[in-house]
C-alpha cells in the first residue's frame, strides 16, 4: 500500500505532466486558429444564404444580364469555389468525427 507521501508526490507529478500536455496542445492549435476563423465565417455564411435564398436568384439574375460569357466565367468560378468547400467541409467533419472516437468515454 502507498503510504501518503508517494500518493502526493505522485499527484504532482501528474499535475506537471498534464500541464506540460496542455502547454504542447496549445502550442499545436495556433496554427490551426486562423484556418479554422475562415472556415467558421464560410460556413455561417453559407448557413445565411441558405436561409435567404432569393439573393442567391438574385445575383445570378445580375450575373446572366451582365452577359453570357461574363456570367459563365463568374459561374465556373462560384461552381470550383462551392466544390472546394464542400470537400474542405467534410474533410473537417472527418477529421472532427476521428477526434470524437478518441476521447474517453465515447
Amino acid at each position: 500500500m502507498s503510504t501518503l507521501a508517494e500518493i502526493l508526490e505522485k499527484r504532482a507529478r501528474l499535475i506537471e505532466e498534464a500541464e506540460a500536455q496542455r502547454l504542447a496542445v496549445a502550442e499545436s492549435a495556433v496554427g490551426c486558429r486562423r484556418f479554422l476563423s475562415v472556415v467558421d465565417r464560410g460556413v455561417a455564411l453559407a448557413s445565411w444564404l441558405r436561409a435567404r435564398p432569393y439573393l442567391v436568384v438574385g445575383a445570378a439574375a445580375a450575373l446572366a444580364m451582365l452577359g453570357p460569357r461574363l456570367a459563365l466565367v463568374w459561374s465556373t468560378r462560384f461552381l470550383s469555389m462551392w466544390r472546394v468547400g464542400h470537400l474542405l467541409l467534410d474533410v473537417v467533419k472527418l477529421v472532427a468525427h476521428g477526434r470524437g472516437e478518441n476521447r474517453p468515454g465515447s
